[in-house]
């Protein structure tokens, strides 16, 4: 009896838990888009828009490097579409500054919103990432 066949109790849990795709071949299945736009100056802007989250990440990473290939010298990462930032958008933007290909080029970072803020100063980033269109800072509690 040692083999259990497809309808045991495991098997029909097996096929209720969820099943997480880090990749997709539509992008209309992705919560996010990145649209890029290239100013006659030959730099290159990625505007993301929508929610990063862990299951975008291979993603999100892939279009940035694309947009980081077109990119003459420039390439700023426009994030003030952003509805959700989690660690895959501070991971995207760490892996991104420090692949090979971004060596000799400057990445520049648009960020309005507390969305996208709030991680970035939580992990440092905003201190060594170039982080531009910084929200006001909250009313002062004295």
């Amino acid at each position: 009896m040692g083999a259990r066949s497809g309808g045991t109790p495991d098997a029909a849990a097996a096929s209720r838990r969820p099943v997480i795709a880090t990749t997709s071949t539509d992008p209309h299945d992705l919560p996010f888009s990145v649209e890029l736009r290239h100013p006659d100056d030959g730099d290159v802007v990625a505007a993301v828009a929508g929610e990063l989250d862990a299951a975008t990440n291979p993603a999100l990473q892939q279009a940035l490097l694309r947009a980081l290939r077109e990119a003459r010298e420039v390439l700023t990462v426009d994030l003030e579409g952003v509805t959700f930032f989690g660690s895959a958008g501070v991971t995207a933007l760490v892996w991104l500054s420090q692949h090979p290909e971004a060596h000799g080029k400057h990445v520049r970072v648009i960020a309005t919103s507390r969305v996208v803020t709030g991680p970035l100063e939580l992990t440092g980033l905003l201190a060594r990432l170039d982080v531009q269109g910084m929200p006001p800072a909250g009313p002062s509690t004295t």
